[in-house]
C-alpha cells in the first residue's frame, strides 16, 4: 500500500488549484513567466476591491460567457472524437525525436517541426509509403 494516500481535505484542495490553474489556462496566462503571473493576479485582486456591484457582475458575466462556449466546444470536440474514435496523446519532444529515429526518419533540430515531421511520417506509414 502507498505510504503517500492523500487525505480527503488534500485531494479536494488539489482539486481546486487544478480548477484554478485551468481558469488560468482559459484565460490565456498560463504560458506567462511566474513572477508577471503572480503579480498580474496581485493586481487584479487590489482591481477587484474597488469594484461596484455592477462592475463585478459585468466582469461575471465576460467570465461565463468564456466558460459556456468553453464547455459548449468541449461537449462538440468529445463528440466528434468519439464519433471517429480519436485518443488523445501528449508527447515530449524527446518522445517525438526517439519516435522519428525509430521508423528511421531524421528528427529535425527544431523541436517546433517535430509535430510536422512525426505527423507526416505518420501519414506515409499509412498510406504505404513508408
Amino acid at each position: 500500500m502507498a505510504t503517500n494516500e492523500h487525505t480527503p481535505e488534500q485531494g479536494l484542495r488539489v482539486h481546486h488549484l487544478a480548477n484554478l490553474g485551468g481558469l488560468i489556462a482559459i484565460a490565456g496566462l498560463d504560458r506567462e513567466p511566474p513572477d508577471f503571473l503572480l503579480g498580474a493576479l496581485i493586481s487584479v485582486a487590489h482591481e477587484a476591491a474597488s469594484l461596484t456591484a455592477e462592475q463585478r457582475a459585468q466582469v461575471a458575466s465576460l467570465g461565463r460567457q468564456k466558460l459556456e462556449e468553453r464547455a459548449t466546444s468541449k461537449r462538440a470536440w468529445r463528440s466528434w472524437s468519439r464519433a471517429h474514435d480519436l485518443h488523445s496523446v501528449m508527447l515530449s519532444s524527446k518522445q517525438i525525436h526517439e519516435i522519428l529515429e525509430a521508423f528511421g526518419a531524421r528528427a529535425p533540430e527544431e523541436s517546433g517541426a517535430l509535430v510536422v515531421a512525426l505527423t507526416a511520417l505518420l501519414k506515409e506509414t499509412g498510406d504505404g509509403a513508408a
